[in-house]
């Protein structure tokens, strides 16, 4: 099956078969190729190609999205078409070596009401490495995990994509590092509601909505008792749910009030949430869950959400 996509929206894992040149409306034919990497995709958005058309039978589609129903061996077979066996491996591989940190810290602070900062360090410190040359797959084979791991998936995927848009964004490795920590520990709040409100498939009601958004303060709190967490952290773990326009939580701040670490996170825990499967909803693809980031204006700061798109998914970081 052949579609015709903008060269936007090309991805690594594409298999391309005609090309048309701007501004003229005919399709040339080509060669028909694999985009393979990064600079494949670079190499072809700085050309004159205004659109091509892929063959989604031999490649992925624009709209493939991993965790909308289907089975472990689907979601794999099109795993490899984009990463290879090894980079797969590793990110196993990694997320093994992760698993007993990062279970510390959620159960300590669901068991406690604590932070145990040393696993979370160790956790961060893994997933930066990890994340080095193989972050699109370790954020990938995160959403091979079970439905009943949300909270454990959440925050892996998100620190993981705090630690690749920082870097892309030329930040250096010691704030790197703390917005990683920050992107594990956001939701620690969460610790302390019932799984009954955390795995309901129905509307949340308003006193359990009430309870739902308490969860940023309740998690700030924690970590200052902690007496241990960077301030950058507690700011991203307090404020990650404030919009730019000031309708956010808990303290309805707007526009550059909101910590710059806390507006990073806000796209990225968004985007993982749309695109991952969760008790109340369906996985969105890719491209609904960035076209529905792009149309909720006075949500996140606009020039960091542009360059989350051109950096992290039309660069094929994320797929």
């Amino acid at each position: 099956m052949q579609k015709r996509i903008q060269v936007n929206q090309l991805r690594v894992g594409m298999f391309v078969e005609d090309v048309e040149l701007g501004g003229h409306g005919d399709a040339v034919r080509c060669e028909p190729f694999l985009i393979r990497s990064n600079n494949d995709v670079r190499r072809i958005i700085a050309s004159h190609v205004k659109s091509v058309v892929i063959n989604v039978a031999k490649g992925i589609d624009l709209d493939r999205n991993p965790a909308q129903g289907e089975d472990a061996a689907s979601y794999e077979a099109r795993l490899l078409m984009v990463f290879t066996p090894q980079e797969i491996g590793r990110a196993r591989q990694s997320i093994r070596e992760i698993d007993p940190h990062l279970r510390k810290v959620l159960s300590d602070a669901r068991l406690q009401a604590c932070f145990a900062d040393g696993p979370a360090s160790t956790a961060v410190e893994r997933i930066m490495s990890a994340s080095l040359d193989n972050a699109g797959a370790l954020i990938a084979v995160a959403k091979l995990k079970e439905k009943d791991e949300v909270t454990f998936l959440h925050s892996l995927a998100v620190s993981a994509l705090m630690v690749a848009f920082g870097r892309s964004l030329g930040h250096s490795e010691d704030d790197i590092r703390l917005l990683g920590l920050g992107g594990l520990v956001h939701d620690l709040g969460k610790m302390t509601l019932s799984d009954d409100i955390l795995t309901k498939t129905g509307k949340l009601t308003a006193e359990e909505m009430e309870l739902v958004r308490r969860h940023p303060q309740l998690g700030y709190e924690m970590l200052s008792r902690a007496g241990t967490a960077p301030k950058e952290v507690l700011d991203i773990c307090r404020y990650h749910h404030e919009r730019y326009e000031g309708g956010g939580y808990p303290g309805r701040l707007s526009g550059r009030s909101i910590p710059y670490v806390a507006r990073l996170a806000a796209i990225c825990d968004v985007y993982e949430a749309l695109t991952t499967i969760r008790p109340y909803k369906r996985a969105f693809s890719q491209t609904e869950a960035i076209n529905m980031m792009m149309n909720s204006p006075g949500h996140f700061d606009t020039k960091l959400l542009s360059a989350f798109v051109s950096k992290m998914v039309i660069s094929g970081t994320i797929h």
